[in-house]
Order: structure tokens, then C-alpha cells, then sequence
């Protein structure tokens, strides 16, 4: 983290810095577990569909898992290919010095039309952050925070937050593979999850940062079944 970090400050905010170092520690043990070297595109595969699922039902708790993926399901899923394991790196790279790129073609395959219609200012300034050298564990979710509170990219601006969130953690190197499953907390903390999200459209940071790492640390507890289960 770099004296400059434009993030820093939000370290003062609450439990943050201690959520933040525990999330670290969290993601960083799942990475060095044998299974997570050899066999990183198993868990990663099976983290992305998870997470897509949830996903779909932080939108829409209604749909039903067994269905064919069509609506917000399918648009999820959709949305996710960018974070399979084929296309992880490649995606992140280009996230990395061109994210408006990546959040452009993040945004039509949720059914948007590619173009921001939230405030294009806000949208510029993410773009800034994602290109300079911001706080490795903070960046992911200020980006998840942004686009979701503000509505960067329309409708499903949740689906594409969600995403850019995890490709955000695996550009910085906070989760280089992508094995975290954060959105089952959220799940399960949805209305608070969604509290969060309209404090931080109102100025308020410290709900949505805290609620957001801890949903990386049950993530990375997501991610250790996982590689358990192989």
C-alpha cells in the first residue's frame, strides 16, 4: 500500500483494518493449500458457479436453482464467465489498466447496453482507482459498493457489482485465483447487506466495508469446503 493510497483513510473507519487483516490471512490460507496449487481451476470453477447462483438470488430470492438459467439467473451466470478459470487472468489484466472496458462488457452481458447510467463522474473516478494504486483488500470493495449503491450500470448493476468485486480482489492479488465464495454471507445477511449499500449511496462507508470483509472471511471458510470436498 502505497503512502499516497487514496483509500487509506477508510482504514480508521470502525473494525475495518482488522477486518481487512483478517480477510488477508483468511484468502492467503486457502491459496497455500495443496489443493489450491494443484488444482486451482476445480475450486476456482466451483467458487465462480456458486457465486453466480447467490448471486442471482441477492436479486431476485424468488428464482429457483433447479431451473433452466434463464432471467437474472442466466444473466448472472453469464456475467460470471468472465471470472472462469479460463478467462480469469486475462480479464483481470485487462480490469487492471482498462477497467472501463471490462465493466462495459460486464454491464451487456447483464442486459445492460454497455454504457454507464448512473453518474458517468463517479464511474471515471472508480476507473482512477482501479488503475492506481489503491489498497489491495479495500479496493474490491469499494468497487462492489460503488457500482452496486449507485446504480454505475442500470438495473443489474448488483450482478456486474458482485463480479467486478471478485475480479477487483483478483487484479490486486488479494484472491490471485478467485477461490472466495463471499456472496453466500451476503445471502445470508441480505437485508443488512442491502442497508449497507443504501448508507453508503448516503455517505456512510463503515456499514458497507465492514459487512463486505466479513463476507470474504466466510468466503474463504466457502472456499476451504470446497477444497475439502475434492
Amino acid at each position: 500500500m502505497s503512502a499516497a493510497d487514496p483509500l487509506q483513510p477508510l482504514l480508521r473507519l470502525g473494525d475495518v483494518a482488522a477486518l481487512a487483516d483478517s480477510a488477508r490471512q483468511a484468502i492467503a490460507a486457502v491459496h497455500r493449500r495443496p489443493v489450491s496449487l494443484r488444482r486451482a481451476e476445480v475450486t476456482g470453477s466451483e467458487s465462480v458457479l456458486r457465486g453466480a447462483r447467490t448471486s442471482a438470488l441477492l436479486d431476485d430470492p424468488s428464482i429457483r436453482l433447479g431451473d433452466e438459467p434463464t432471467g437474472v439467473l442466466g444473466l448472472s451466470i453469464s456475467v460470471s464467465s468472465m471470472l472462469a478459470p479460463d478467462s480469469l487472468q486475462s480479464s483481470a489484466r485487462v480490469f487492471g489498466r482498462a477497467p472501463l472496458q471490462i465493466l462495459a462488457r460486464m454491464s451487456v452481458l447483464a442486459g445492460g447496453g454497455g454504457r454507464p447510467e448512473g453518474s458517468p463522474e463517479r464511474l471515471q473516478r472508480l476507473a482512477a482507482l482501479l488503475t492506481g494504486d489503491a489498497h489491495d483488500v479495500l479496493l474490491p470493495q469499494v468497487v462492489h459498493a460503488e457500482i452496486l449503491a449507485h446504480a454505475l450500470l442500470g438495473e443489474h448493476s448488483g450482478l456486474v457489482a458482485r463480479a467486478a468485486g471478485r475480479l477487483a480482489a483478483v487484479s490486486t492479488g488479494f484472491d490471485p485465483r478467485g477461490l472466495a465464495v463471499p456472496e453466500t454471507y451476503l445471502l445470508r445477511h441480505r437485508t443488512e447487506y442491502l442497508a449497507a449499500a443504501q448508507a453508503w449511496a448516503e455517505g456512510s462507508a463503515v456499514e458497507f466495508l465492514e459487512l463486505s470483509l466479513r463476507s470474504w472471511i466466510a468466503g474463504a471458510e466457502e472456499a476451504e469446503a470446497i477444497a475439502r470436498a475434492l
